[in-house]
């Protein structure tokens, strides 16, 4: 099954689901980079990340909502726009 076929899905799975899905492929990724993994005892600390992750927001930052960063980077345009043309 592709990636494209599954998306649909995951985007149906709740809140919960997606979480524990994540730890899957996170724990599937390590295995297959060869780190060694313990499950057994992982089984609490996977209660306890699962906690952490539902009551953690995520924060995106985008220069576009920072007037400081977008002058800045106005700034470097400006400057480098200024030595190419020299």
């Amino acid at each position: 099954m592709s990636l494209i076929e599954l998306l649909p899905t995951v985007s149906q799975l709740t809140h919960q689901d997606k979480l524990r899905l994540i730890h899957f492929l996170l724990l599937a990724v390590a295995k297959e980079e060869g780190c060694s993994l313990d499950t057994a005892s992982n089984e609490h600390h996977e209660n306890t990340l699962m906690k952490q992750l539902t009551v953690t927001d995520a924060v995106v930052w985008s220069p576009q909502a920072d007037c400081e960063a977008v002058q800045a980077l106005s700034q470097l345009l400006v400057a480098a726009q200024e030595t190419s043309n020299a």
